[in-house]
């Protein structure tokens, strides 16, 4: 079947585009005018040509939280959800996410729930899968779409925040290195070039610059590739391999400084997932589960677990997880309670709050730190260098004052 590419004005008078297949051009100009669309221009489209790497580019959690806002929005107004979907995938700038929309129409179509064609896609998340088989079998799926928007749009908010505290850190190191390269590289060799013509002879620490700045020269580019692949290799490893994985984020969670900063952003993430799960009437163990693969971190996934047959046993949420060096002392606090007084769903969304909160002040108080750090780093290794080409200068001096 060809496929047409159109330009269309909307109701609203914003242009459309994109493809869609059909058996000629009117039945694409009819299908445009049944979606409310004005078409513009219409023509043949031929994919010979065009190399799609759409299917590379991951699905975002922005993106996810957009989804899932206009879907509750068009179904809270009366359309049905083949419409719905529809007018979705058509304001869905990710093209491979649109792609996704229309396979799960075309699934929905031929008689699978939302959750089950959602499903089949590993780019979806699975707890948002979950969270849609909830509100289809009680009938709430506008409300929980309504839900999973605001968790999703917190999540993406925390994400924003904490790489833009460390956007500025990262750039001032970034402008170090390039800047010590450029000394070493460019630089150094040209002066010290001209001293030792004139006769000059070099100090120590000179001649140790001069050493480092022909390694550079030599395999700066092949150093800085052996360490991008050994990442790739190490990624890749600690990916596939469970308990490097649990060995890693266990020192991540013991670092200086940034232990504590991971452990306010796990247990975030855990206590905002666990009480929109919890509050939309997923079942304990069922949320304890998704909370294990969502949390980020192998250490807190395995205590998850550990808790969630801990839980089936009858044993409570909180102690299973109290003491476990994972979870803060007022997580588990505050478990208690809510087990106590039967609100764990609205005290973990609380909770979540105040750790969104901490998160959020940690890595302001963090970036505040490294800055200087970095600044007197690159003082100290750009001064070592001024010095290393000062030196020289000063032995030939204090040669033509004795002379």
């Amino acid at each position: 079947m060809p496929s047409y590419q159109y330009e269309a004005r909307n109701l609203q008078g914003n242009i459309i585009k994109g493809k869609m297949e059909a058996e000629s051009e009117d039945i694409v100009r009819t299908s445009l005018r049944e979606r409310d669309y004005y078409p513009q221009n219409i023509k043949l489209y031929s994919s010979s040509m065009d190399i799609d790497l759409s299917k590379y580019k991951k699905i975002s959690t922005q993106q996810i939280a957009i989804f899932c806002r206009q879907f509750s929005f068009t179904i809270s107004a009366g359309m049905n959800i083949l419409r719905a979907m529809d007018v979705v995938a058509e304001q869905t700038e990710n093209k491979k996410f649109r792609n996704i929309l229309k396979e799960v129409k075309s699934d929905i179509e031929k008689g699978s729930s939302l959750s089950e064609a959602l499903g089949k896609h590993e780019d979806i998340p699975e707890m948002l899968v979950n969270m849609i088989s909830v509100g289809e079998m009680s009938g709430t799926l506008d409300t929980v779409m309504n839900r999973m928007a605001d968790y999703y749009e917190k999540s993406y908010k925390l994400q924003k925040k904490i790489k833009g505290s460390l956007t500025y850190p990262i750039m001032v190191a970034v402008v170090a290195v390039v800047v010590v390269n450029l000394l070493l590289i460019f630089v150094l060799p040209t002066f010290v070039g001209m001293i030792t013509s004139s006769g000059g002879t070099l100090p120590m620490p000179t001649r140790i610059i001069m050493a480092l700045s022909d390694f550079m020269k030599k395999y700066g580019l092949l150093l800085m590739g052996f360490i991008l692949m050994l990442a790739i290799v190490a990624k890749i490893f600690i990916r596939n391999n469970e308990e490097a994985a649990e060995k890693v984020d266990m020192l991540k969670l013991d670092m200086p400084l940034f232990g504590k900063i991971i452990t306010k952003i796990v247990t975030a993430r855990f206590t905002r997932t666990f009480g929109t799960l919890m509050s939309t009437g997923v079942p304990l163990l069922e949320s304890i589960d998704i909370c294990s693969k969502v949390v980020g971190n192998a250490v807190a996934s395995k205590l998850l677990q550990s808790t969630s047959e801990a839980v089936r046993k009858g044993h409570s949420i909180a102690l299973s997880l109290e003491g476990r060096g994972v979870f803060p002392t007022m997580l588990t606090q505050m478990m208690k309670i809510g087990e106590e007084t039967g609100t764990l769903d609205s005290i973990m969304e609380k909770t979540a709050e105040f750790y969104d909160n901490e998160v959020e002040n940690a890595t302001s108080q963090l970036s505040t730190l490294i800055e200087p750090l970095i600044i007197v780093f690159l003082a100290v290794v750009v001064g070592f260098i001024v010095i290393a080409m000062l030196l020289p200068m000063f032995e030939m001096y204090n040669l033509v004052s004795s002379m």
